[in-house]
């Protein structure tokens, strides 16, 4: 919880990261969605791409009327990948999208995906191409309200150098840190959206800056480096 209270009290950073705090059902968090549909295609998109070119071919594709999977389930992937202009592996990306949309909506849409269980809806999220743990919850999360938790590597690097704990696969930390968590929407998409902005603007990988972090009072390994200085 005080992690929690530490991230709300950094809103600003984490919107400049892409986060957007909004009521606990919102699409908004992820990138300032404006519906579960553009949340699932910057999930695809972000994928080794920076959030700022995410964003310009979202808006992109909502002046054009294809940020719907109806839409792209009907698009031809060269003429959407002509859309991605500065997205990473854009004929790829195209081509996952398509497909992506095209399955979502042969079994009626987000609507029947909705009516699924949540193993259910993360085994067809896994089994299309370009789709795997950490993008199926966070499609999950952040999409379809589904109370489980990305596990990026961000969440590993802050949470063991806050703690000094180190769980054992994907699963197995998705599984930990939700059961330290309040089992509430709000509490889930804050504390992704807060250890994701805390790995990339302080807890960098090589040389964590520890002292501006917001985090350090809450930090053993800050309390290590303070401690040697």
């Amino acid at each position: 919880m005080k992690l929690l209270k530490v991230f709300e009290g950094i809103s600003d950073r984490l919107r400049e990261n892409g986060w957007f705090i909004d009521k606990p059902e919102s699409p908004s968090w992820w990138g300032g969605a404006l519906s579960p549909e553009e949340v699932i295609i910057s999930a695809i998109l972000v994928q080794q791409t920076r959030w700022e070119r995410v964003t310009e071919a979202v808006v992109k594709l909502r002046r054009s009327g294809l940020n719907t999977l109806r839409a792209l389930a009907e698009l031809n992937p060269v003429d959407l990948a002509n859309m991605l202009t500065g997205i990473n592996f854009r004929f790829t990306k195209a081509n996952r999208l398509v497909e992506i949309a095209k399955n979502i909506v042969s079994i009626g849409g987000l609507e029947a995906l909705s009516k699924l269980s949540d193993d259910d809806v993360r085994g067809m999220l896994l089994s299309m191409d370009g789709v795997g743990h950490e993008t199926a919850d966070s499609i999950m999360l952040f999409a379809l309200n589904r109370l489980t938790l990305p596990i990026s590597t961000y969440t590993i690097r802050v949470i063991n150098r806050i703690s000094g704990v180190l769980y054992g696969d994907y699963e197995e930390w998705r599984i930990r840190l939700m059961s330290l968590l309040p089992k509430a929407l709000y509490e889930y998409k804050l504390f992704h959206a807060g250890v994701v902005t805390t790995g990339k603007e302080w807890c960098l990988k090589g040389k964590p800056r520890c002292s501006e972090c917001p985090l350090h009072n809450q930090c053993r390994l800050a309390r290590l480096n303070a401690g040697k200085g």
